[in-house]
C-alpha cells in the first residue's frame, strides 16, 4: 500500500470524526434534496422535461462553502494539535501527505454526491432522461469540487486557524467565481478572458454534456498549481522549522 493510500485513508476516516463534516454533509443533503423536490421532481411532474439542470446549477453555490468547510481542517488542524510539525519529520514525501489529503477531501465530497443519485434515477424511472448531461453534471461536479479543494488545502497550509482559513477560502473562491462579472463590466473581450479563469464556466460547459478536452486541462492546471503551491509551503517549513 502506498504512503499516498494511507494517508488518504486516514484522512477519509477522520471526516466521520468530525461534527464539522456531518453538519455540512447533511446540509447539503437537506438543501439539495428540499431542491430537487420543489423545483425539479414536481416541475417534471406538472409536464415538463425531465431534467437535472436545476440541481446542478446550484452545485457551485453549495460547493462555495461545502468545500471550504472541509478543507479548512486538512493543515490548520494539524497544526492547531500539534501534530503538523511531526508529519513534517515523517519519512513521507510532501507530495505523499498533499496528495493523500487532496483525494481524502475529494472522496468525501464524491460520497456526498453518490448520495444524490437517487434524483436522477427517480426522473427516469418516471419518464425519459437524457443521461449525458446527468453524467457531464457529477463528472464536472467533481471536478469543479477537485479546484475549490486543492486552493482550500494551500490556504490552509498557511495558516493554524480553521476559521481564518475557511474564510479566506470562500473569499479567494468567490472572486473566481464572479471573474466574469467583473471582466464583463469592463468590456466584453476582458469578460471572455476571465471566462477561462472561472472554475465555474468550465464546470458549465461540461454539465451541459459536452465534454471538452480544454476544460479537463483546465482543472487538471488548477489543480496541480495549487498543489504545487502548498508543496513549496511544506518544504519551505521543513527547512525553516
Amino acid at each position: 500500500m502506498s504512503k499516498t493510500t494511507v494517508i488518504l485513508k486516514r484522512e477519509f476516516r477522520s471526516y466521520f470524526l468530525s461534527p464539522i463534516a456531518y453538519v455540512v454533509g447533511g446540509l447539503f443533503l437537506a438543501i439539495g434534496g428540499w431542491f430537487y423536490f420543489s423545483r425539479v421532481f414536481f416541475d417534471f411532474g406538472a409536464g415538463a422535461e425531465a431534467r437535472m439542470d436545476g440541481f446542478f446549477n446550484l452545485l457551485p453555490l453549495f460547493f462555495l462553502v461545502l468545500v471550504p468547510a472541509l478543507s479548512m481542517r486538512l493543515w490548520a488542524e494539524e497544526k492547531k494539535l500539534g501534530t503538523f510539525e511531526l508529519l513534517l519529520t515523517f519519512p513521507v514525501r510532501s507530495r505523499d501527505l498533499i496528495l493523500g489529503k487532496f483525494l481524502g477531501g475529494l472522496l468525501f465530497v464524491v460520497v456526498l454526491l453518490a448520495f444524490t443519485l437517487p434524483y436522477p434515477m427517480t426522473l427516469a424511472a418516471y419518464g425519459k432522461l437524457d443521461w449525458g448531461p446527468v453524467i457531464g453534471g457529477y463528472l464536472g461536479g467533481i471536478l469543479l469540487a477537485a479546484s475549490y479543494l486543492s486552493l482550500g488545502l494551500f490556504i490552509s497550509s498557511l495558516t493554524r486557524d480553521q476559521i481564518i482559513a475557511l474564510l479566506l477560502s470562500v473569499a479567494s473562491l468567490l472572486i473566481l467565481v464572479l471573474l466574469p462579472q467583473f471582466g464583463a463590466a469592463m468590456s466584453p473581450s476582458l469578460a471572455e478572458a476571465f471566462k477561462l479563469l472561472s472554475p465555474v464556466e468550465h464546470f458549465r460547459s461540461i454539465a451541459r454534456g459536452v465534454l471538452d478536452l480544454r476544460d479537463l486541462i483546465f482543472y487538471f492546471v488548477f489543480c496541480g498549481l495549487f498543489l504545487y503551491l502548498n508543496a513549496l509551503v511544506l518544504e519551505f517549513k521543513k527547512r525553516n522549522g
